[in-house]
């Protein structure tokens, strides 16, 4: 597991550390091509919304969630599709 934020690798890592995040939390600042790549860039306000991908081995996303307000529900539904994929049920 990984986040992605718009933020420095430096601000990114610090920030994750301090919150003992338990994965690393990798910037994309300056080019942000992760976020652009996966739709998630915000072009006027340079920022993110909130998304969550679960994606497999062979690079395939299997489960998205995308609620700005409600990170709980991110976890949660993250956690249970990622259990679903390492119990052999790919269909997320």
């Amino acid at each position: 597991m990984l986040g992605i934020s718009v933020d420095t690798f430096a601000s990114a890592g610090a920030f994750a550390r301090s919150l003992d995040l338990g994965f690393p939390l990798l910037g994309d600042w300056p080019q942000f091509a992760v976020s652009k790549a996966y739709g998630v860039f915000n072009e006027e306000r340079k920022v993110n919304r909130r998304v969550t991908f679960v994606v497999d081995g062979e690079g395939v996303i299997r489960h998205v969630v995308d609620d700005p307000r409600d990170v709980e529900r991110h976890a949660r539904e993250a956690l249970e599709a990622v259990r679903r994929l390492t119990a052999g049920d790919s269909s997320t």
